[in-house]
């Protein structure tokens, strides 16, 4: 039983990711979307509905910073692909043990 419970936890979190993936692909192509988190970022006020992805600035470098960019877009763009990497990277990883589970669970 336990053992089911972790695939639903893990079938949870790579729709969860998906979805997020989803959203950041909409948001590369729906200007009015790009345009509402432009004014954000101008404006140095994130959108709740973002979190805190495109916040201006992170202690972690390894995040894409706002000062590093010339222009806002190409900032948002950066911090998209930074985001879909990561999500993407997580999926799969889940996918890989979702297997293992799931062969577990055949024997």
């Amino acid at each position: 039983v336990n053992l089911l419970k972790v695939q639903g936890q893990y079938l949870r979190f790579i729709i969860d990711n998906n979805t997020e993936l989803d959203i950041l692909e909409h948001i590369e192509r729906c200007e009015e979307c790009r345009s509402g988190i432009l004014e954000a970022v101008k404006n140095d006020n994130p959108q709740p509905d973002y979190g805190s992805l495109f916040q201006r600035e992170f202690d972690d470098k390894k995040i894409p910073q706002y000062k590093d960019y010339k222009k806002p877009e190409d900032f948002i763009d950066a911090r998209i692909q930074w985001r879909k990497k990561i999500l993407k990277e997580l999926v799969k990883n889940a996918e890989m043990e979702l297997m293992d589970i799931e062969t577990r669970l055949e024997s």
